[in-house]
């Protein structure tokens, strides 16, 4: 599946969601979500700029999931440069602890993990996501098929003039000053 996404930054969650319900936008989960990251010992330190696929396995509720993205190289199209691009595979994942040790079976090992609080709507096949970091003002995700649509959601929800940056939780954490081991 084909990924493009943007965040901004510093919003204000509960305008958003007043927004967002004003629009009909379903609300298809609020909680705490855990992410713990995996890659290959000899890549972990790796530039982030050749290192463009991220390993992930994510608690959300009581459901397990592994996904695998892989970012891709921007296009020359100006208005494709300020969003992320990313091939996305999720899946369930039935026995956790078992599959952790698959992964160190094949030389994978934890590099980073974090935590946040997320509420998410969907409209018209378009995914918001609100995060709550502990150490990081709340932002926005906007995830659609078509950059279109996520500039014409930017533009209805008047967050024009927000930050806007099309990196991944990585980059975030650098943004804020963070460590983005957070560990």
């Amino acid at each position: 599946m084909l990924e493009k996404e943007i965040k901004i930054l510093e919003i204000n969650k509960e305008e958003i969601c007043k927004k967002l319900d004003s629009l009909w936008a379903e609300k298809t989960f609020e909680g705490y979500i855990h992410d713990i990251y995996y890659d290959f010992v000899e890549w972990e330190n790796m530039k982030m700029e050749e290192n463009k696929r991220l390993f992930r396995v994510r608690q959300k509720w009581e459901t397990h999931l592994y996904t695998i993205k892989r970012k891709r190289n921007k296009k020359s199209d100006w208005w494709e440069d300020w969003v992320k691009i990313a091939d996305e595979g999720e899946n369930i994942i039935t026995d956790v602890d078992s599959f952790k040790k698959v992964l160190e079976k094949y030389g994978m090992s934890q590099t980073r993990e974090k935590k946040k609080h997320r509420t998410s709507y969907r409209l018209n096949g378009v995914e918001f996501d609100i995060d709550d970091y502990d150490s990081i003002p709340t932002l926005l995700e906007i995830e659609a098929k078509t950059v279109e649509e996520i500039k014409e959601y930017v533009k209805i929800l008047w967050l024009e003039k927000h930050i806007q940056k099309d990196f991944g939780s990585r980059k975030l954490y650098e943004y804020y000053g963070l460590d983005y081991s957070y560990l």
